[in-house]
């Protein structure tokens, strides 16, 4: 496992992972601008599978959905690590909406 180059912040929010035709739901426990841990008790891919997660950042009365593409990173028993893959500019825009939605989330 390589070393993280970015601090985890603390983060529960339901995301969807979609890979091979699959589609698994999970909960992320805290992410970073390079990737996140997401939980779940169902079945998940092996390392080095191409994936794309999807999530909402309610804010107001609106739902904003974001995707992001991803490689899973690593697993293990309650859920996997990804990283995020192909960081274009509305990615990059998707993390910094991400990571402001996590401080407000964590001063609660």
């Amino acid at each position: 496992m390589e070393p993280r180059l970015c601090l985890r912040t603390p983060l529960k929010l339901p995301i969807t992972i979609n890979f091979d035709d699959k589609e698994i739901n999970c909960t992320c426990r805290d992410f970073s601008l390079g990737g996140m841990y997401l939980e779940t008790d169902q079945a998940f891919v092996s390392m080095g599978a191409e994936a794309e997660i999807s999530f909402s950042l309610n804010q107001g009365q609106q739902n904003n959905w974001h995707s992001l593409r991803a490689k899973i990173a690593h697993t293990k028993a309650d859920g996997m690590g990804i990283s995020f893959q192909h960081i274009d500019k509305p990615s990059f825009d998707t993390l910094q909406k991400l990571l402001k939605f996590s401080r407000i989330q964590n001063l609660h």
